[in-house]
């Protein structure tokens, strides 16, 4: 008697833990159905109230930007005192990434991510110098990065469908191709420290997805990207123009 005392408390508990389990997930089939109706009507909600908010400028929790791109990068080669000037050749690369933004205070947000940029650029030495580069023949440096962004991002929608953005701050580029021989006793870093200045342009074609076009800036070398007898700095410059997409949340 006990033994079936005990059993039928179980099935009682077991029963009602089922009507509680379907009362909390709309997803049961035994499921509430005024339950399920509410839950729709406020992950509609949800949603019709964020892509209104994004309408109208209001920053989202997040967006994610996955941008490809073409530009130039030139380098700013000073000379040591003595030694004959340097010329400087512009070379052009790509870059591909993903950036994330991250609303912080209504006002702006973080943004942060990864990217590959090719950042390559040459140079051509005059035949007095006496680097290894000993004659006049423009040589190509090959430079490509893994870079982190750490930007800030101001900016909003002017209309329904067209947002203009201003991102912005340093970066910090990790070169991923090593020079060749030829350029060992070039003395090129392998870390590259620099600023950033982008301006985004974006058209919501279907929310949450937008359609990104852009031009990006970069100051690179901060940190003086080669320090040599015959050179004293080097610094780089750089202009990409992007395309991509946008993914808002």
């Amino acid at each position: 008697m006990k033994l079936f005392s005990k059993l039928f408390l179980m099935l009682l508990v077991l029963s009602f833990s089922l009507n509680v389990m379907a009362e909390n997930d709309p997803s049961k089939p035994y499921g509430s159905k005024n339950y399920k109706s509410d839950w729709k009507l406020k992950s509609d909600y949800k949603k019709a109230k964020k892509q209104f908010d994004y309408s109208i400028g209001k920053p989202v929790d997040f967006y994610i930007d996955f941008q490809l791109g073409v530009g130039s990068t030139s380098p700013n080669i000073t000379s040591t005192s003595g030694n004959p000037a340097v010329t400087e050749k512009s070379k052009l690369g790509y870059t591909l990434g993903g950036l994330v933004y991250i609303n912080l205070f209504d006002a702006f947000s973080f943004t942060t991510g990864v990217s590959f940029d090719g950042k390559s650029f040459g140079v051509q030495e005059p035949k007095t110098n006496l680097s290894t580069l000993t004659d006049s023949t423009t040589h190509y440096v090959p430079a490509n990065y893994f870079v982190v962004p750490l930007f800030i991002n101001l900016g909003g929608m002017v209309s329904e469908k067209v947002g203009l953005w201003f991102t912005g701050g340093p970066y910090l580029g990790f070169l991923m191709s090593k020079p060749n021989d030829q350029y060992k006793e070039f003395g090129y870093k392998n870390f590259d420290l620099g600023l950033n200045a982008t301006l985004t342009g974006n058209y919501v074609f279907m929310y949450p997805l937008s359609v990104i076009f852009g031009t990006t800036f970069k100051y690179g070398g901060l940190n003086n990207l080669i320090s040599t007898p015959e050179i004293e700095k080097v610094t780089t410059t750089n202009f990409t123009f992007f395309s991509g997409v946008r993914f808002a949340l």
